[in-house]
Protein backbone atom coordinates (compact mmCIF):
# COMPACT_ATOMS: atom_id res chain seq x y z
CA UNK A 1 0.00 0.00 0.00
CA UNK A 2 2.83 2.42 0.87
CA UNK A 3 4.57 1.67 -2.43
CA UNK A 4 1.34 2.32 -4.33
CA UNK A 5 0.80 5.62 -2.49
CA UNK A 6 4.37 6.67 -3.24
CA UNK A 7 3.89 5.93 -6.94
CA UNK A 8 0.67 7.96 -7.02
CA UNK A 9 2.45 10.86 -5.31
CA UNK A 10 5.35 10.65 -7.77
CA UNK A 11 2.98 10.66 -10.77
CA UNK A 12 1.11 13.63 -9.30
CA UNK A 13 4.34 15.59 -8.85
CA UNK A 14 5.39 14.84 -12.45
CA UNK A 15 1.97 15.94 -13.78
CA UNK A 16 2.01 19.17 -11.74
CA UNK A 17 5.58 19.94 -12.82
CA UNK A 18 4.63 19.39 -16.46
CA UNK A 19 1.63 21.72 -16.16
CA UNK A 20 3.75 24.41 -14.54
CA UNK A 21 6.40 24.08 -17.23
CA UNK A 22 3.83 24.45 -20.00
CA UNK A 23 1.72 27.02 -18.17
CA UNK A 24 2.51 30.02 -16.01
CA UNK A 25 4.01 30.60 -12.59
CA UNK A 26 0.80 32.12 -11.21
CA UNK A 27 1.88 31.84 -7.59
CA UNK A 28 5.18 33.70 -7.69
CA UNK A 29 4.99 36.02 -10.68
CA UNK A 30 1.65 36.03 -12.45
CA UNK A 31 0.91 37.13 -15.99
CA UNK A 32 0.77 40.83 -16.93
CA UNK A 33 -1.90 41.81 -19.46
CA UNK A 34 -3.48 45.01 -20.70
CA UNK A 35 -7.17 45.25 -19.84
CA UNK A 36 -9.70 46.80 -22.24
CA UNK A 37 -9.21 50.17 -20.46
CA UNK A 38 -5.47 49.89 -21.25
CA UNK A 39 -4.55 49.39 -17.60
CA UNK A 40 -2.03 46.68 -16.79
CA UNK A 41 -3.44 43.85 -14.69
CA UNK A 42 -1.49 40.96 -13.24
CA UNK A 43 -3.41 37.69 -13.35
CA UNK A 44 -2.15 35.73 -10.38
CA UNK A 45 -3.26 33.13 -7.88
CA UNK A 46 -3.58 35.03 -4.62
CA UNK A 47 -1.87 33.28 -1.69
CA UNK A 48 -2.37 35.15 1.57
CA UNK A 49 0.06 33.98 4.24
CA UNK A 50 -2.70 34.17 6.85
CA UNK A 51 -4.60 31.63 4.80
CA UNK A 52 -1.59 29.33 4.56
CA UNK A 53 -0.74 29.27 8.26
CA UNK A 54 -3.57 26.82 9.01
CA UNK A 55 -4.11 23.46 7.32
CA UNK A 56 -7.22 24.45 5.38
CA UNK A 57 -8.73 21.07 4.56
CA UNK A 58 -8.63 17.42 5.52
CA UNK A 59 -10.68 14.41 4.40
CA UNK A 60 -13.16 14.87 7.24
CA UNK A 61 -14.26 18.40 6.43
CA UNK A 62 -13.92 18.02 2.65
CA UNK A 63 -16.70 15.42 2.58
CA UNK A 64 -18.80 16.94 5.35
CA UNK A 65 -19.86 19.91 3.25
CA UNK A 66 -17.53 22.30 5.07
CA UNK A 67 -14.64 22.69 2.69
CA UNK A 68 -12.25 24.54 4.99
CA UNK A 69 -10.88 24.38 8.50
CA UNK A 70 -13.16 26.36 10.83
CA UNK A 71 -10.14 28.28 12.15
CA UNK A 72 -9.42 29.89 8.79
CA UNK A 73 -10.18 33.64 8.47
CA UNK A 74 -13.22 34.47 6.34
CA UNK A 75 -11.07 36.01 3.59
CA UNK A 76 -9.44 32.61 3.04
CA UNK A 77 -12.75 30.87 2.38
CA UNK A 78 -15.19 31.12 -0.51
CA UNK A 79 -18.76 29.92 -0.38
CA UNK A 80 -20.75 28.88 -3.41
CA UNK A 81 -24.40 28.20 -4.04
CA UNK A 82 -24.63 24.57 -5.08
CA UNK A 83 -28.26 24.19 -6.10
CA UNK A 84 -28.71 26.46 -9.10
CA UNK A 85 -28.76 25.86 -12.83
CA UNK A 86 -28.37 22.61 -14.72
CA UNK A 87 -25.12 20.71 -15.16
CA UNK A 88 -23.69 21.12 -18.65
CA UNK A 89 -21.84 18.33 -20.50
CA UNK A 90 -18.06 18.43 -20.72
CA UNK A 91 -18.14 19.03 -24.48
CA UNK A 92 -20.55 20.96 -26.67
CA UNK A 93 -19.39 19.32 -29.91
CA UNK A 94 -16.41 17.18 -30.89
CA UNK A 95 -14.79 20.12 -32.69
CA UNK A 96 -15.15 22.73 -29.93
CA UNK A 97 -12.39 22.48 -27.34
CA UNK A 98 -13.30 22.70 -23.67
CA UNK A 99 -10.47 24.45 -21.82
CA UNK A 100 -9.33 25.21 -18.27
CA UNK A 101 -7.79 28.14 -16.44
CA UNK A 102 -4.21 27.84 -17.74
CA UNK A 103 -5.47 27.67 -21.30
CA UNK A 104 -7.65 30.75 -20.72
CA UNK A 105 -4.67 32.69 -19.35
CA UNK A 106 -2.54 31.58 -22.29
CA UNK A 107 -5.29 32.75 -24.65
CA UNK A 108 -5.50 36.12 -22.86
CA UNK A 109 -1.75 36.57 -23.15
CA UNK A 110 -1.77 35.72 -26.86
CA UNK A 111 -4.73 38.05 -27.46
CA UNK A 112 -2.62 40.97 -26.25
CA UNK A 113 -0.84 40.96 -29.60
CA UNK A 114 -3.35 39.06 -31.71
CA UNK A 115 -6.55 41.01 -32.33
CA UNK A 116 -8.07 37.96 -33.96
CA UNK A 117 -8.56 36.40 -30.51
CA UNK A 118 -11.43 37.49 -28.27
CA UNK A 119 -12.42 36.42 -24.75
CA UNK A 120 -16.19 36.72 -24.30
CA UNK A 121 -18.13 36.92 -21.04
CA UNK A 122 -21.55 35.76 -22.23
CA UNK A 123 -23.39 36.71 -19.04
CA UNK A 124 -25.88 39.54 -18.65
CA UNK A 125 -24.38 42.98 -17.85
CA UNK A 126 -25.32 42.95 -14.13
CA UNK A 127 -23.15 39.89 -13.63
CA UNK A 128 -20.30 41.25 -15.73
CA UNK A 129 -20.25 44.58 -13.89
CA UNK A 130 -19.95 42.83 -10.56
CA UNK A 131 -16.99 40.67 -11.55
CA UNK A 132 -15.31 39.20 -14.62
CA UNK A 133 -12.06 37.82 -16.00
CA UNK A 134 -9.48 40.44 -17.03
CA UNK A 135 -9.72 41.56 -20.70
CA UNK A 136 -13.11 39.85 -21.24
CA UNK A 137 -15.61 41.63 -23.48
CA UNK A 138 -19.19 41.42 -22.27
CA UNK A 139 -21.39 40.11 -25.08
CA UNK A 140 -24.57 38.85 -23.37
CA UNK A 141 -25.85 35.54 -24.66
CA UNK A 142 -29.15 37.19 -25.64
CA UNK A 143 -27.36 39.29 -28.25
CA UNK A 144 -26.56 36.18 -30.27
CA UNK A 145 -30.28 35.87 -31.10
CA UNK A 146 -30.96 37.73 -34.35
CA UNK A 147 -34.75 37.46 -34.13
CA UNK A 148 -35.06 39.02 -30.66
CA UNK A 149 -32.14 41.47 -30.66
CA UNK A 150 -31.34 42.36 -34.30
CA UNK A 151 -29.43 45.60 -33.56
CA UNK A 152 -27.25 43.96 -30.92
CA UNK A 153 -26.81 40.91 -33.14
CA UNK A 154 -25.18 42.95 -35.89
CA UNK A 155 -22.93 44.67 -33.35
CA UNK A 156 -21.83 41.20 -32.26
CA UNK A 157 -21.06 40.19 -35.86
CA UNK A 158 -18.79 43.21 -36.21
CA UNK A 159 -16.98 42.42 -32.95
CA UNK A 160 -16.28 38.82 -33.93
CA UNK A 161 -15.23 39.55 -37.50
CA UNK A 162 -18.25 38.22 -39.39
CA UNK A 163 -20.10 39.88 -42.29
CA UNK A 164 -23.59 39.10 -43.51
CA UNK A 165 -23.51 38.52 -47.28
CA UNK A 166 -27.26 38.11 -47.62
CA UNK A 167 -30.09 37.20 -45.33
CA UNK A 168 -28.96 34.07 -43.52
CA UNK A 169 -25.58 33.82 -45.26
CA UNK A 170 -22.35 34.98 -43.67
CA UNK A 171 -18.69 35.51 -44.52
CA UNK A 172 -16.48 33.85 -41.88
CA UNK A 173 -13.15 34.43 -43.65
CA UNK A 174 -12.12 36.95 -40.96
CA UNK A 175 -13.91 35.30 -38.06
CA UNK A 176 -11.99 35.61 -34.80
CA UNK A 177 -10.93 32.80 -32.49
CA UNK A 178 -13.27 33.00 -29.50
CA UNK A 179 -13.25 31.75 -25.93
CA UNK A 180 -16.66 32.00 -24.27
CA UNK A 181 -17.58 31.54 -20.61
CA UNK A 182 -20.34 32.33 -18.13
CA UNK A 183 -20.93 31.50 -14.44
CA UNK A 184 -19.85 27.89 -14.26
CA UNK A 185 -20.57 24.28 -15.13
CA UNK A 186 -24.24 24.81 -14.22
CA UNK A 187 -24.70 27.92 -16.37
CA UNK A 188 -26.22 27.62 -19.89
CA UNK A 189 -25.55 31.17 -21.08
CA UNK A 190 -22.24 30.55 -22.86
CA UNK A 191 -23.53 27.32 -24.38
CA UNK A 192 -26.57 29.24 -25.70
CA UNK A 193 -24.25 31.76 -27.37
CA UNK A 194 -22.07 29.02 -28.85
CA UNK A 195 -25.07 27.04 -30.13
CA UNK A 196 -26.35 30.16 -31.90
CA UNK A 197 -22.93 30.71 -33.47
CA UNK A 198 -22.97 27.13 -34.72
CA UNK A 199 -26.40 27.70 -36.29
CA UNK A 200 -24.94 30.64 -38.22
CA UNK A 201 -22.19 28.39 -39.55
CA UNK A 202 -19.38 29.81 -37.41
CA UNK A 203 -16.25 27.63 -37.81
CA UNK A 204 -16.28 25.34 -34.77
CA UNK A 205 -12.49 25.06 -34.78
CA UNK A 206 -12.40 28.78 -33.93
CA UNK A 207 -14.55 28.31 -30.82
CA UNK A 208 -13.34 27.38 -27.35
CA UNK A 209 -15.41 26.98 -24.21
CA UNK A 210 -14.27 27.69 -20.66
CA UNK A 211 -16.81 25.46 -18.93
CA UNK A 212 -15.66 26.24 -15.38
CA UNK A 213 -16.40 29.94 -15.83
CA UNK A 214 -16.44 32.36 -12.92
CA UNK A 215 -17.04 29.66 -10.30
CA UNK A 216 -13.84 27.82 -11.17
CA UNK A 217 -11.91 31.06 -11.68
CA UNK A 218 -12.91 32.34 -8.22
CA UNK A 219 -12.47 28.93 -6.59
CA UNK A 220 -8.81 29.08 -7.60
CA UNK A 221 -8.56 32.68 -6.32
CA UNK A 222 -7.49 34.11 -9.65
CA UNK A 223 -7.49 37.84 -10.39
CA UNK A 224 -10.84 39.40 -11.34
CA UNK A 225 -11.96 42.83 -12.54
CA UNK A 226 -15.11 44.81 -11.82
CA UNK A 227 -16.72 47.96 -13.17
Amino acid sequence: MKIKQALVLLVSVVIISTLNAKGFDLKNMGVDVKNYDDKTITITRIHDEECRSINGADPKNIWSGNYANEKLPSKCIKKFVTTVGKITPMKITDKIETIGELEVIKFIKEAQTDKNKLLIDARLPDWFLQMSIPTAENIPFTYFNKDKYPDDFYDVLEMIGVKEISDGKYDFSKAKELVLFCNGAWCPQSTFAIENLIKLGYPEEKLKWYRGGMYSWKMLNLTTTSE
